[in-house]
């Protein structure tokens, strides 16, 4: 058997799962084997894989603040909040907003300790289900509002309607949650189109 930690580069369209899986058609049978932290499947970057005894740091690994990239689309939300779902609000008469504006609003609902509602499409666990397996049958839940703490939230890149910003947070952070939740703030609504951790 084997002991350590993996740095796995995710790539797109793929679960965390995915990952344990295909890594243990090449590991020795009965290898026990976990992860530090589920990334989105259309999100990529460090996927943190634990091995043997390495799996006694999971919640220590888990624990730790998270650092992403992400990029942002104006004008629109899905019902998953990031590029995959299906539109569901869109803003007719986009206007432009400043650098500042976004900024201005970050700075003031966005910093230190907020209460964020984990979307639909997370695998948040709703009476011992996953929040996406209900939303997929088209079931409406009540998810709870949870603390969570954002360290820093930086713009980065500014071409409109498109912004990439530079996030540090708290473990259990919806980064996709936090543009959705800045372009309701705004007024025209957002959309994560690219996530990197």
């Amino acid at each position: 058997m084997i002991d350590g930690i993996l740095l796995i580069n995710k790539e797109r369209d793929i679960t965390s799962y995915d990952v344990i899986r295909k890594l243990k058609r090449v590991l020795p049978e009965g290898q026990k084997i976990g992860h530090g932290g589920t990334l989105d499947p259309f999100a990529t970057g460090l996927l943190i894989v634990l091995l043997g005894k390495g799996t006694k740091l999971m919640n220590t690994i888990h624990s730790l603040k998270k650092e992403y990239v992400v990029k942002a689309e104006f004008g629109y939300s899905t019902d998953t909040q990031d590029i995959t779902g299906e539109k569901n609000n869109i803003c007719e008469d986009l206007e432009k907003v400043s650098v500042e504006e976004i900024e201005t609003k970050i700075k003031e609902k966005f910093l230190g300790e907020i209460l964020q509602t984990p979307p639909m499409f997370s695998a948040k666990k709703i009476k011992g289900k996953k929040a996406y397996e209900l939303a997929r049958k088209g079931e409406e839940v009540e998810i709870e509002p949870k603390k969570v703490e954002i360290y820093s939230f930086e713009l980065v890149n500014y071409n409109w309607p498109y912004s990439t910003f530079s996030i540090s947070c708290s473990t259990g952070t919806y980064v996709r949650t936090l543009i959705h939740d800045l372009g309701e703030e705004i007024g025209t609504y957002a959309t994560a189109i690219e996530l990197k951790r």
